[in-house]
């Protein structure tokens, strides 16, 4: 099988390592993994106040439907 393109992730030389590089590649990873975590905080507080306003919602519906068929 003929190699026509790079590999996606190529080998490095273990005497070729930058370790500059490899220190942007480290903070740039971890500058995303703070930002998933920013992004999935905001996304839990959402769901959190979506869910208490459709408890709400549910509770209010429910309470009126009780006393509406009532014993009364």
């Amino acid at each position: 099988m003929p190699d026509d393109h790079p590999p996606i992730f190529p080998r490095r030389d273990p005497e070729r390592i930058d370790l500059a590089a490899l220190k942007t590649d480290i903070e740039c990873v971890m500058w995303q993994i703070a930002r998933l975590r920013r992004d999935l905080v905001h996304a839990a507080v959402w769901a959190g106040f979506g869910l208490g306003g459709a408890a709400i919602v549910g509770i209010e519906m429910w309470s009126r439907h009780v006393s509406a068929c009532g014993p009364n």
